[in-house]
């Protein structure tokens, strides 16, 4: 029975590593397009936000996803987007000199593929 939870557990950890390879090729993307990276995986009692990254007077809250196959929704769930605000929130409480800045709430997206695990790659902008 043991070995059923194992599995599962080794399961979480790829899918965690694949996550956060995926957060480095968006924050590569994000710092090469110009925008500077405020937070990583910033996390409150509502949740975690992937990255906050901000350029000029804007300030982008990012959720980051990987996908094996584009065929795959990618899309957060209402449940989520809404965790994912009030999480924004508290980071503007917590960080009152971005409260004159304007926010957005981006999905990028990470497909797999075979040069160095990355094929598509999607960034959609207020996404929600």
């Amino acid at each position: 029975m043991g070995s059923g939870s194992e599995k599962i557990k080794a399961m979480r950890v790829r899918a965690e590593r694949r996550g956060h390879f995926a957060e480095f090729i968006a924050g590569w993307w994000f710092r090469l397009s110009g925008y500077r990276i405020m937070a990583r995986r910033w996390r409150a009692a509502t949740g975690e936000i992937d990255l906050v990254v901000k350029r000029r007077y804007l300030l982008v809250f990012v959720e980051v996803k990987y996908r094996f196959d584009s065929e795959q929704i990618a899309t957060p769930s209402p449940r989520q987007c809404q965790r994912i605000r009030s999480t924004a929130s508290l980071f503007l409480a917590r960080y009152p000199n971005f409260s004159d800045y304007q926010c957005r709430f981006d999905l990028f997206i990470v497909n797999h593929g075979k040069f160095f695990g990355v094929g598509h790659i999607a960034h959609i902008k207020n996404a929600w």
